[in-house]
């Protein structure tokens, strides 16, 4: 488990997040919890994730820290139009925690399409340059991902190719002396 996972309390089906019924958890991570959930308004499905209660320790500052980031993966994400880039639809708080409403992607993991297939090298720098298409465009837009990972790569079922969790991003090219 990651960090934090165990202190995430498990909302059931039905719960209200905003506007959104939850519908079942997919997963959790360092920072925060995504669920399935249902968009009554625009009869769709999203993913929602919620930032992890009691992030950095449960100091107010490092817990503030996490909020303004969780945030900023949303403000940036929004900014982004790209096919291979997870959409964003919405943020908000629920009980002080930030959430996410995001695309929901049918389908795996990079490390989960990867794991089970004899995938031949064409299929799999497919896969990669797809992936390389949606960090260019974060980077023209001027976001630095960061946390580049199998986890952190979708390959929907449609075999479109989704980068997402820009959690860690920072604004602007990373410097060679120090943090952006």
């Amino acid at each position: 488990p990651g960090a934090g996972e165990g202190d995430a309390p498990v909302l059931a089906r039905g719960s209200l997040i905003g506007r959104y019924v939850v519908l079942d958890r997919l997963g959790a991570g360092a920072m925060g919890v995504v669920y399935a959930a249902f968009d009554p308004e625009l009869d769709r499905k999203v993913a929602l994730k919620l930032l992890q209660p009691g992030l950095g320790g449960g100091s107010l500052s490092a817990t503030a820290d996490a909020r303004a980031r969780l945030v900023r993966e949303a403000q940036a994400l929004a900014r982004l139009n790209h096919p291979n880039v997870v959409g964003i639809f919405d943020v908000g708080t629920h009980d002080e925690q930030v959430w996410i409403a995001m695309e929901f992607v049918e389908g795996r993991t990079l490390r989960n399409w990867l794991a089970p297939r004899r995938t031949g090298w064409r299929e799999v720098l497919e896969v990669i340059r797809s992936v390389a298409r949606g960090l260019s465009a974060a980077h023209a837009a001027g976001l630095v991902h960061r946390d580049v990972k199998p986890d952190n790569v979708m390959v929907g079922d449609d075999g479109r190719v989704r980068v997402m969790d820009f959690g860690l991003a920072r604004r602007g090219a990373a410097s060679p002396g120090g943090a952006t």
